[in-house]
């Protein structure tokens, strides 16, 4: 089980968003108001809030603000020291009238060798979204959006941090320094936090977050994080070069001193680790599927009775955790229908089989259960034919046999290695 690396980023000094010109930058980056070659808008996705991050801001100033101004403007006697709106009383004062925390889980080495999973952190992040709000409640969340189309999958989340029982001014006003003590960054954004992300990306990726190192209290500011990306990119370029200099000052002296022995090895080393590879990611692969057996049950026990799947709220705009799931896996064939190969398959006297949905509004809120799909030649069967064999003695590809499946493969990679070890002797 390997580990990866968590942060936690707090908008501060250059970064701080203190003015209404820098919050519409950070609409703009977060929710990708913009064309660019190297962004996608398609490729994030949306936690909390709207596309328009400046009223989700202003929402929350009406909500938690406008009962303390209606006193505060009570209290004067002077037209003039009463405030109209104070989201634009605070904008004009250059104090921090919102502040965004960044929280990624996984460097770019990490999700290089693991982008076709990329998917499942939309989950991680709304359990960690949820936590942070359960530990700062005086945080009030007005925005929170994962970015899937950069080297590692973060979450940016802007807020508004509320402080409560002044005595001057309105008695409950916005405040970063009430809401983000030292106390909170050290005990909450770094310890709470990382071992919840430390819970669930091991429940899903089966990797450790590693520990906070010694004497780091606070994370760096998210101006600068995007430095220190730029340094880190440096540096392992300038690593990468030195190791494949002395890779080749190695492969040289021992093609000069026996280059038929060489050959053969690295033939046979290539071979191995070709097939060790596919196994680790047929591992991989199948363990991806073990947090969501529950779904995946609730999924196959539709199917065998023949039911149709609410899969959300089309009104509200809500997908359900299965909704989720389907979402996630489903395979269009042809506009309105779809099938999921990948979830589960059923045996059949016409061979192996999958069900197909129609989702004729293309939305994934409503699946209507129509035909099955054989899984190798594609050929489709009306539901009538083959709905009295969809049972559950008749699955392939359940947990069970996944989990295996799982056991197979490690056992397989056991006796490569012992080979392997073998032959260079």
């Amino acid at each position: 089980m390997g580990e990866i690396s968590f942060s936690n980023h707090i908008s501060n000094k250059k970064s701080a968003i203190n003015s209404k010109a820098k919050l519409a930058g950070v609409a703009k980056h977060n929710l990708r108001k913009y064309h660019s070659q190297d962004y996608s808008r398609d490729n994030i996705a949306l936690l909390y809030g709207t596309t328009n991050l400046m009223q989700d801001v202003k929402n929350v100033y009406r909500k938690e603000f406008d009962a303390a101004l209606h006193e505060y403007n009570a209290r004067q006697t002077r037209p003039e020291r009463r405030i109209g709106d104070y989201f634009e009383h605070v904008s004009e004062t250059e104090q921090d009238m919102a502040v965004e925390v960044i929280i990624q889980c996984g460097d770019k080495k990490f999700w290089e060798q693991n982008s076709g999973d990329k998917i499942f952190m939309k989950q991680v992040y709304k359990q960690l979204l949820l936590k942070l709000q359960e530990y700062l409640p005086d945080f009030k969340i007005a925005n929170a959006v994962v970015h899937f189309d950069e080297a590692s999958p973060h979450m940016h989340v802007v807020g508004v941090p509320v402080g409560r029982g002044f005595k001057r001014g309105l008695s409950t006003k916005v405040s970063k320094r009430s809401v983000f003590t030292p106390q909170v960054l050290s005990e909450v954004l770094q310890d709470k936090m990382r071992a919840d992300a430390n819970h669930y990306m091991k429940a899903i990726f089966q990797q450790e977050v590693r520990e906070k190192k010694k004497g780091k209290n606070h994370d760096l500011t998210v101006a600068e994080y995007k430095v220190a990306k730029e340094e880190e990119k440096i540096e392992k370029l300038s690593t990468d070069k030195i190791g494949l200099e002395a890779d080749i000052l190695v492969l040289n002296h021992k093609k000069s001193t026996t280059q038929r022995k060489l050959d053969e090895l690295d033939e046979e080393i290539e071979s191995s680790n070709i097939f060790l590879k596919a196994l680790r990611q047929i591992k991989q692969f199948i363990q991806s599927y073990l947090p969501f057996a529950p779904l995946i049950e609730e999924f196959a026990n539709h199917v065998e009775r023949g039911a149709d799947i609410e899969a959300g709220n089309s009104f509200r705009g809500l997908l359900t955790a299965l909704g989720e799931l389907l979402n996630s896996f489903k395979e269009i064939i042809m506009d309105g229908l779809c099938w999921f190969p990948r979830l589960m398959r059923w045996q059949t006297l016409r061979g192996e089989v999958s069900p197909v949905f129609e989702d004729s509004r293309n939305e994934g809120y409503y699946y209507c259960l129509k035909s099955y799909m054989d899984i190798h030649t594609r050929q489709e069967y009306p539901k009538e034919l083959i709905q009295p064999e969809i049972k559950p003695e008749n699955r392939t590809g359940t947990i069970e046999q996944l989990a295996q499946s799982v056991e197979a493969v490690e056992k397989q990679v056991r006796l490569m290695g012992v080979k392997m070890s073998r032959n260079r002797l």
